[in-house]
This record gives structure tokens, C-alpha cells and sequence, in this order.
């Protein structure tokens, strides 16, 4: 709901599962062109979160740590606004990719 925007991203009080999302389907460390995390594990949602909030220089008012949240709003604008492209096909798409349609059939 969110990436369709049907949801406002402000009101959203955990974005960090909806990055997960678009991280399983789009390859979000090489399109941000963001630094590989200091665990040997991969990437996660935390993981790219913070490392954008890195390289955009998002910190915290307080203790100057990584503004992790602002991040993670940032990449689902990004998203919103068509800055990173979401393509979903419907299941068995690429199967019937060759067939002809049946609603065209006579």
C-alpha cells in the first residue's frame, strides 16, 4: 500500500519492513551505490537503511548517530515517486510470455 501510494510514508511507525520489500526485489545496494556492511551476513533492511543515511549524512539532533528512520522514508520516496522503478508481473507471466491472449481468440 505504501509503494502504491495508497498509504501516506509519514504515518508509517516501522518503514524499515517495506525497504525489506523492495530490497527481496530490486537490487538496492547497487542502485543507491551504497558501502557493503561491516557484517560478513549480506544486506539487510537495517543495513541499507543505515548505509544510506551514511552517504546522505542523516544524523540524529542528539547523538549524531545515523538517522536510520529518515533513511529508510527517503528510499520509499524514492520509490513513491518512481525514482527506483518496481515492476511486479503476474504469477506465471513469464510462462505464457509467447502465447497468444485467450480474451483475443475468436
Amino acid at each position: 500500500q505504501v509503494l502504491a501510494g495508497v498509504y501516506p510514508i509519514s504515518q508509517l511507525q516501522e518503514p524499515y519492513s517495506a525497504v525489506g520489500f523492495l530490497a527481496t526485489r530490486l537490487p538496492l545496494p547497487t542502485l543507491l551505490q551504497l558501502r557493503s556492511p561491516a557484517s560478513a551476513a549480506g544486506w539487510t533492511a537495517w543495513d541499507i537503511c543505515e548505509a544510506w543515511a551514511e552517504k546522505r549524512g542523516y544524523k540524529t539532533a542528539k547523538a549524531a548517530r545515523n538517522d536510520v528512520y529518515r533513511a529508510a522514508n527517503s528510499i520509499l520516496r524514492l520509490a513513491a515517486d518512481g525514482r527506483l522503478r518496481l515492476c511486479l508481473r503476474p504469477p506465471g507471466y513469464s510462462a505464457q510470455k509467447g502465447e497468444p491472449c485467450p480474451l483475443l481468440l475468436p
